[in-house]
């Protein structure tokens, strides 16, 4: 158990909440270092209070997987009403809810719960993830390291005829390959027309000259995750194309150089941003600049146009910028970056332009 976490999570709650309610997900992975593999069927909670020792409320067969964490286990079985045994540990107050509870569970809660007031989670505990431990560094990184050494391979692999979904096969099974225990979110090519939409649906298109070519992909690694886009180009690149592709690495070289402690994340964004207006393209940038990344592919500090959140060192992003024009092509450079005093790239493979 990241006994550290739970402490920062509860000093966190000091004079904010007296409980917060920890579902099985994310949130429960991050402060024990354990994510069962449970059903959101069946309520399994952690509560940690403010002030009091944490403890578990979990269906009785799962609890083989929660042995390792070190708190007191509340066990119940099929037909037993695990909420109820919740209001017996809690006194009045303010209760925390996991975002990610299912709506059933968290108006259970509420229900069982009279008289006590609520909010959300996220509020606290966002905040404490966005900045990572060195322990959570080096775990990004080797997810950095494995999305890179798969964007070298997959480069062999692209030819006239395979498909995009053929392709994000090839693309799953080198990060499995080099070390990946599982994928960051759905891997996602697109290619020709279809690279204009910022997050296709990678389908059955068949790849053929003249395409720009898109891939967003990530992998995961104990639990925590890495996310990587690479535009290459199959074929003789054309003025146009060429032009933009320039454009969007220098929006991006300019919001990594603008990242610094104690600028804002929506700074950061306009840094970008800026870039791509300058060259005519600003309604063809059409999402955020970029996201946290850690046990989730998008957390704080979102680097969008209205975030006050201020950069700090040890938080750990996406920076993205995009530019797509429909029915034509799309562009977008994706690195993951971390603040140590000055940004620092974690996905090192080429930004250059790469045509095959």
């Amino acid at each position: 158990m990241s006994e550290p976490k739970i402490k920062k999570l509860q000093n966190a709650l000091k004079g904010v909440a007296d409980y917060a309610v920890v579902n099985v997900g994310p949130n429960f992975f991050y402060l024990t270092g354990v994510w069962p593999l449970a059903s959101l069927e069946r309520p399994f909670f952690l509560i940690v209070p403010s002030e009091d020792k944490p403890f578990i409320i979990a269906p009785e067969l799962y609890a083989p997987d929660v042995n390792k964490i070190e708190v007191e286990k509340i066990f119940y079985k099929d037909g037993e009403d695990p909420f109820s045994l919740l209001a017996k540990r809690l006194k009045k107050g303010t209760v925390l809810i996991d975002d990610l509870m299912s709506a059933s569970h968290a108006l259970r809660i509420q229900m069982n719960l009279d008289g006590y007031s609520f909010d959300l989670l996220s509020a606290v505990i966002s905040k404490l993830r966005a900045i990572k431990d060195e322990n959570e560094v080096e775990l990004i990184k080797k997810a950095a390291s494995i999305v890179d050494r798969t964007f070298k391979k997959i480069l062999q692999e692209i030819y006239s005829g395979i498909t995009e979904n053929e392709l994000a096969q090839v693309l799953n099974e080198y990060m499995m390959y080099y070390g990946a225990d599982g994928f960051a979110f759905e891997t996602i090519v697109a290619s020709g027309p279809n690279s204009a939409e910022p997050h296709h649906l990678t389908g059955n298109r068949k790849i053929r000259k003249g395409d720009a070519i898109i891939m967003d992909y990530g992998a995961r690694y104990r639990g925590y995750v890495s996310d990587i886009t690479r535009t290459v180009y199959f074929g003789s690149v054309d003025t146009e194309f060429l032009e933009v592709y320039e454009s969007v690495k220098k929006a991006q070289e300019a919001a990594i150089n603008f990242a610094k402690p104690g600028v804002e994340a929506r700074d950061v964004d306009r840094a970008a941003r800026s870039v791509i207006e300058a060259k005519g393209y600003g309604p063809n940038f059409t999402h955020r600049t970029g996201h946290g990344i850690g046990v989730e592919v998008h957390e704080q500090p979102f680097l969008d146009s209205h975030n006050t959140l201020k950069i700090e060192n040890n938080m750990v992003f996406t920076v993205e910028p995009g530019i797509y024009l429909e029915g034509k092509f799309g562009v977008r450079i994706e690195d993951d970056v971390i603040m140590k005093n000055r940004s620092e790239r974690l996905t090192k493979s080429s930004r250059s332009l790469i045509t095959i």
